[in-house]
This record gives C-alpha cells, structure tokens and sequence, in this order.
C-alpha cells in the first residue's frame, strides 16, 4: 500500500491510499482533499499513520516502532496488571475429540477434564488439581477429584465409555471383523501385596513387586475398545476368554477374527474359541511344535520372504514365513544368549538368573543345551502364525498378524505419554478409575493422531506456545482475554478442529 497525491481540476490536492493488485492499482481509502499546505501536511501525516497501522495489524511493523513516543506505550502498559497464561487452547484442541467422540453424553466435566489432563500432563492426581488451576483456570479440591473417580466407578463409566467408542466407530461407517488383543503388568512402588495388587509374571521384570494385570483390545486402526484389569497373579492366558466374548456379547459381533500372540492363545484357549465360533490367528512357538511337523518347518525355503502352510489338522493350518532380516537378528540374539550361557558356566553364582542355553543336569550343576542351540539355529529367521480362519491367504494371515503392533503402540502410549504408572493408589476402585482415564485419554489420542498424522508428543510440541493471555485493567478492574498468535503449524492443527483463535 502507498498514498498517491493528485491535483483535481480546481488546482487542489487529494490524497488516496491505494493498494497494487495485479498490476492494477485498487482504491484502500480516500484521505481528504488539501487546499493549503497546512492541511497538506495534515493528510500526508494521516495517510502514514493508516499504513503504519495496518502494517501493525499485519504484523509487518512493530508497535514500539521508533517513530511512537515510547513514553506513551510505557503509560499504556502500567495501566495494565498480567493475570495467566493459561493452555485453554491446548485443551480445546483435545476437547474437540472428546467431544466429537461422543464422551460429553456423560455429562461429567471433571472427568473431561481429568482426562484431558492426563494428556496434557499426566502425574498425580494432586499435581494434576495444581495444574487444572494454574494452567487451565478450573478449581477442584483433592477430595473433589478423588470423589469424581469414585463416581466413575460407581456409575459405570468403563461400560459407558465402551460403548460410546464402538457407536462413535460406527458412525464412521468402521467394519470391525478383527480384534487386537494384548496384555502388560503395572507394578506399584511398594512390597506389600492386598487381593488385587499381586506379585506374579511380570513384564517389566519386576516380579518381587505387587502388580496388576491389564488387558487392551484395539482394532487394526489402533482404536481401543475394551480395557480390563486382574489381580496381578492371575496367569495372562486366562484373560482373552472372558474379555473377547464380552465384546462380542455386547456388541453383538459374530464373524470376527481375533489376533493376539504367542502367550496369550494355549491349546485350550485356542479349542475354547473354537467352540465359541471365533477365529484366531495366533503367533506359533515353533520350538514347541510335534518333531513330525518341526522337521517340515525347518524345510521352509530360506529366501526372503518364502510361505509355506502346514496342516494341524481340526481345521487349523500353521503358516510359516522365512525373513533375512529377522535370521540376523535370531543369530544376534543366539550369540548374545551362547556367550552369556558360556560365562555363566566358567561363573557358577551368576546361574541364578535365567540363561536360555543352560540346562540343569542330575548331579545339580548346569550344562549347555546343545539340543536347545541346534534347535534355535534351525529356526533362524523362521516365524509362524496358527489360524482357523482356513479362508484367509497366506499373504493375509501374516499381514494381520503384523498389525498387532497397534496395540503395542497403545500400551507403550499409554505408559510414556500417559504414565499409566507410577500408580499412587492402593485401593482396587481407585486403581480401576485410574485406568479408566487413561483408557479414555488413549482413546482421544489415537484418533487425534490418525486425524493429524502427527504422534501425541509432536502435537503438544506445536501446540504448547499458544497460551490464552488474561490481562486487567488496574483502573477498571475489566479483564481482557486473547490467544498469542499460533504459528503455522499451530494454524495447522487449530483449522483441523475449527478451531478460531484471537488474536
């Protein structure tokens, strides 16, 4: 934009703002028109301010510019007194999938915003009553949010929520034929057991410590639907049962194809759901299987990426596929084992731990197990998958089986960037809101994340500068709120979920 200056036919001077859009200049604003050079001087003056103007709107010039009297920005300033800087729009941007999936049905907003706080900053419930102040303006005592998680359990949520989240999927038009089912341990900080809280099988080796066991079902987007907790003894492979047929009771699902690995599906598991008309695709522990079919498996062509489907007879089938990638990281870790089981032999005290080549003889002592180590090499880069779902091919077998990842992607979500645990309750009703919320704020995640492409730590990343500014006037008492503006990618992301900010 610039001020053009013409002289009319009766010999005086207008002043117009104008602006160039494509080669053509387009009238901004007419200014007056001088008879005098004081009134000349005047109007030239007024054009400049109206560019200076709009270059502040546009952020292209600074409101200290040197031509302002600093003095009176300084006067301007002391008037006004800085209240927060809160992460209302961080916190929108998540309200936005909790509500779009349906979860303000229940009409509770603490727990909206327990759960959203578990996103935005997941620690202990104390700390999280000092962030939803600090941070986000909303007031709760302790005992309100304690009391909240006792509602929550109280009143069904788990129920309520499940269902809400397979409604919300079927709105999206979502087929679900395949479920992902998976388990983890949570252990506590603490050697005191109760009937909930055992010590049992742990996965985070940390087996001389209570824990509780925790289910996760999600579908081949990585979307959960069904959480569930048991006493932290309870053997992992006694838990897919019951939870697959509640999610197919509830929801009434008949063709479904259910894919879990190797520890969760025994033989019994396995003929339990076959009574139950389900399907499974189950990772096969190859070193375990009859000789008769081992000697067939070891015949597998070794070219990457080789098939080879064996009968278990019943209607089961056993697929075996050959990878290079992964016969170079079984000869890593057979390495790794064989060096450690050989030290471990020349330093007898160092046997108290679990070494996989080690056998122990009748005389007490402990020898390799050459049986074992030939066993491990024949089988090196070898993986297989059982299925009774007959109708599937090969290639399908393996590719369902390989989204399981998606539920171990939840589990890893839910305990770094939810922090699942440390767990800083005893009490078994408070232990199962606790993974309510997180089962709830997983939810949110993984659809913000479909929806953005973006993993939930890069999200915050971009999101986290714009603050909602609050500032009062010290005279009127009058408070005034705005955003700081958004960079583009935090444009970006605002757009996705309409989102309009002030600036």
């Amino acid at each position: 934009m610039f001020v053009r200056k013409d002289k009319n036919s009766a010999g005086n001077i207008t002043f117009q703002v104008m602006e160039k859009v494509e080669r053509r200049n387009r009238l901004v604003k007419h200014l007056g028109t001088a008879r005098n050079s004081l009134e000349e001087n005047q109007l030239r003056e007024r054009g400049q301010q109206f560019l200076d103007n709009e270059r502040i709107k546009s952020g292209k010039l600074s409101l200290f510019d040197s031509r302002y009297d600093k003095n009176y920005w300084e006067e301007f300033l002391a008037k006004l007194e800085f209240i927060s800087a809160l992460d209302t729009p961080t916190f929108d941007f998540f309200n936005y999938f909790y509500r779009l999936i349906g979860l303000g049905s229940l009409r509770d907003d603490c727990f909206c915003d327990l759960v959203i706080a578990r996103i935005m900053w997941p620690l202990s419930k104390a700390k999280t009553r000092d962030f939803l102040q600090s941070n986000l303006n909303k007031n709760y005592s302790l005992t309100a949010l304690y009391r909240e998680m006792q509602t929550a359990v109280l009143k069904d949520y788990q129920g309520k929520i499940e269902t809400i989240l397979w409604d919300f999927l079927q709105k999206q038009g979502e087929t679900v034929s395949v479920l992902f089912f998976d388990v983890t341990t949570l252990y506590f900080e603490a050697f005191d057991e109760d009937d909930f809280r055992k010590c049992g099988f742990s996965k985070d080796h940390k087996s001389n410590q209570p824990q509780v066991m925790v289910t996760l079902t999600v579908t081949p987007t990585g979307f959960p639907l069904h959480l569930r907790s048991f006493s932290g003894n309870k053997f992992e492979g006694h838990t897919i049962i019951p939870c697959i047929l509640n999610i197919r009771q509830k929801h009434n699902l008949n063709d479904l194809i259910v894919v879990a690995d190797s520890a969760m599906v025994s033989q019994n598991n396995m003929e339990e759901l076959e009574n139950h008309s389900l399907k499974f695709i189950v990772g096969a522990r190859l070193g375990n299987l009859s000789k008769t079919i081992f000697d067939q498996i070891i015949s597998v062509p070794k070219t990457d990426k080789a098939t080879q489907r064996f009968s278990l007879g019943n209607n089961k089938a056993l697929v075996v596929s050959y990878s290079q990638k992964r016969a170079v990281k079984d000869r890593s870790d057979r390495e790794k084992q064989l060096k450690r089981a050989n030290y471990a032999l020349t330093n007898p005290s160092t046997v108290a731990r679990n070494f996989k080549f080690l056998e122990k003889t009748k005389f007490g002592d402990f020898s390799l197990n050459k049986n074992l180590l030939a066993k491990s090499e024949q089988l090196e880069g070898l993986k297989g998958y059982i299925t009774n779902a007959m109708y599937l091919t090969d290639k399908e077998v393996i590719e369902k089986y390989f989204q399981l990842w998606q539920v171990e992607k939840s589990f890893r979500i839910s305990k770094s960037d939810l922090k699942a645990r440390p767990i800083f309750h005893t009490a078994k009703e408070k232990i199962e809101a606790h993974l309510l919320i997180v089962f709830t704020a997983l939810a949110i995640i993984r659809l913000a994340e479909n929806t953005t492409k973006l993993s939930c730590a890069k999200i915050l990343e971009k999101l986290n500068p714009v603050k909602q500014i609050i500032i009062e006037d010290k005279l009127s008492k009058e408070q005034s709120s705005k955003y700081i503006q958004p960079n583009d990618e935090a444009k970006t992301l605002f757009r996705l979920v309409k989102i309009n900010w002030v600036t």
